[in-house]
């Protein structure tokens, strides 16, 4: 059995994963250097149970956050960061979501065949938008370790 198919290791590696990464952005970033991240740990949610009577569990709101402003220069920089380091994990789906970027919101997804997912999600400073970056964690139904 994989490691991740367990759920408090999966929980488990994708927090590790999204703060690493976003130790990278601060080393890489200058304005993010030195930042305090706004950490949310998520909550569990528990789905219907299966024909054996067990439960699986999803993790959703893992979340780091910090409000600043950030240029496009720092998107690009942002964008090769995630795309070379996600490539390298569990979620080597990588996508650039641009339907929103003519208004300063830029969004990158990485997804892991069985729908765990990590998005960054960054709005530049306009009229329409509080300037921010945030990483935000979607850990998919697992079992957890006692139910195996």
């Amino acid at each position: 059995m994989d490691n991740l198919d367990i759920f408090e290791n999966a929980c488990k590696y994708f927090l590790e994963k999204m703060t690493e990464f976003k130790e990278i952005l601060s080393s890489k970033v200058d304005s993010l250097n030195n930042k305090d991240w706004i950490l949310s740990k998520g909550s569990t949610k528990t789905c219907k149970a299966d024909e054996t009577g067990k439960k699986k569990r999803c993790k959703v709101g893992l979340n780091y956050g910090l409000k600043i402003e950030l240029s496009v220069d720092d998107v690009d920089i942002i964008w090769n960061e995630f795309s070379s380091f996600f490539t390298k994990t569990y979620v080597e789906n990588i996508e650039r979501i641009s339907n929103n970027e003519e208004i300063a919101r830029y969004e990158f997804l990485a997804r892991s065949s069985i729908g765990d997912e990590i998005r960054c999600t960054i709005y530049l400073a306009n009229e329409w938008n509080i300037p921010q970056i945030g990483l935000l964690g979607f850990v998919a139904p697992r079992y957890k370790k006692n139910d195996y």
